[in-house]
């Protein structure tokens, strides 16, 4: 079970900033979705996503998407990296019902990067 205080906002650091948005993009989806980075247990990385979102059925534990993170730093702003799915978790209550919670880590190749 997930507790208030292991759940907070995470800025993921780098050579540039800190992230702390992501954005993915689906074909056959006009739009992109944009998602703010949790972290916490069980996933050291997350976002959520509401339990209705049409994206949510795009989602699948091992893929590998190609992602855009955001950061406020002026310098670099934005970063396409590879990222696996590591877990998808339905929360049916708690701070974070009606959520799915979608456990991210960036793909080797990106952490090389």
């Amino acid at each position: 079970m997930f507790t208030r205080k292991s759940r907070d906002r995470i800025s993921i650091p780098t050579k540039h900033g800190e992230y702390e948005s992501v954005e993915v993009t689906f074909d056959g989806i006009e739009c992109s979705h944009q998602f703010r980075i949790w972290n916490g247990e069980p996933c050291s990385m997350f976002v959520l996503v509401k339990h209705s979102s049409e994206i949510m059925n795009r989602f699948k534990v091992g893929e590998v998407l190609k992602m855009k993170y955001y950061t406020n730093d002026s310098g670099d702003r934005v970063k396409m990296m590879d990222t696996k799915i590591q877990q998808i978790i339905k929360e049916e209550q708690g701070r974070f019902r009606g959520h799915y919670v979608v456990g991210l880590a960036l793909a080797e190749s990106a952490q090389a990067a």
